[in-house]
């Protein structure tokens, strides 16, 4: 049977991707905002940061640990959500072909395939002789 909607398939593929992406983004954003504000409750507000909008107020550990925590929790919503897409298209898919299929074969189109056989190890090594 072939594949429909492949662009659908590679909108999937991309969700998936940015879904990854925002994660690993929101990790690494989370390790940077704790980090520079508990630098900034050692040393204070530098010049170069008091201009940046979030991380001009985590002059302390305590607001820089909440605000690590709150980029982590958004980015882990943001990647479930991302994902989430991806994974409701690719059930979409498969409910299409499944669906495609099964009206192939109720209109007697084809024969449904026999089920495969397992074959045993031994059965292969024999052969291999």
């Amino acid at each position: 049977m072939d594949k429909r909607f492949r662009a659908l398939g590679a909108m999937s593929a991309f969700f998936k991707v940015i879904a990854w992406v925002v994660l690993i983004l929101g990790i690494v954003a989370t390790i940077v905002v704790t980090a520079v504000g508990a630098l900034q409750a050692r040393r204070g507000v530098s010049a170069v940061l008091a201009d940046v909008p979030i991380l001009n107020q985590t002059a302390g550990l305590l607001p820089a640990l909440l605000l690590g925590v709150g980029v982590l929790v958004v980015a882990l919503i943001k990647f479930v959500l991302l994902y989430g897409c991806a994974e409701a298209i690719q059930v979409m898919l498969a409910i299409e072909q499944n669906t495609r299929e099964t009206a192939y074969y109720l209109r007697g189109e084809n024969q449904i395939p026999p089920p495969p056989v397992a074959s045993s190890w031994e059965e292969d090594e024999a052969a291999a002789r």
